[in-house]
């Protein structure tokens, strides 16, 4: 039995330590967990600093990134995404149904985010993925340049611009004129720019 533990507790140690660990040297962005902050991640890649991340991620409050979000690691990972300006996703959320979700959005039902999202599994969302909310719709009219966010509860621009890829806050407030961004009421409609 001596011999046996003298063998299982250095190889448990060694897999503890290496299984617990992963290492991606390429991944482009990361997705943000509870408690972690920009200085914490820069710390966790070599090559990237928090000025960077700042810059990278222009849309999100560095001083309160929700859980969930997805940050850019790689400024290449922003120049590969702009051909797709009509396209737009949700990053799934703690909480999130799909129901919920197409009720954020106004004019999206739980049918379009099915036919948008072939073979999504309803009941395994997974945290941190995205579920294509918009397609490209390839319309002229001036709608096809505006989607509508329906405000929660607890929304605030900061939040409602990082929700949406490439949407900063102050297209938001350009966008939506008349919305007092202090006094967002649930329910009411916020206009989304896709351009």
């Amino acid at each position: 039995m001596r011999k046996m533990s003298k063998l299982l507790i250095p190889t448990v140690v060694v897999g503890t330590i290496f299984g617990a660990t992963s290492f991606s040297a390429m991944a482009a962005t990361e997705t943000v967990e509870s408690g972690e902050t920009l200085w914490g991640i820069a710390q966790e890649h070599d090559d990237v600093t928090v000025d960077e991340l700042v810059d990278l991620n222009s849309n999100l409050d560095p001083t309160a990134i929700p859980v969930g979000t997805e940050i850019q690691l790689d400024a290449n990972e922003n120049n590969g995404s702009s051909g797709n300006s009509s396209m737009v996703t949700h990053t799934v959320q703690p909480g999130n149904t799909l129901l919920g979700i197409a009720a954020v959005y106004d004019g999206v039902t739980l049918e379009d985010l099915y036919e948008l999202n072939p073979g999504i599994d309803p009941y395994g969302l997974t945290i941190g993925s995205e579920v294509t909310v918009v397609g490209n719709t390839g319309d002229s009219g001036s709608d096809a340049d505006v989607v509508y966010h329906t405000v929660q509860p607890g929304n605030t621009f900061n939040e409602i611009a990082s929700v949406y890829d490439g949407v900063t806050v102050d297209e938001l407030i350009e966008a939506n004129p008349n919305v007092d961004i202090y006094s967002l009421n649930i329910g009411s409609q916020v206009a989304i720019p896709l351009n």
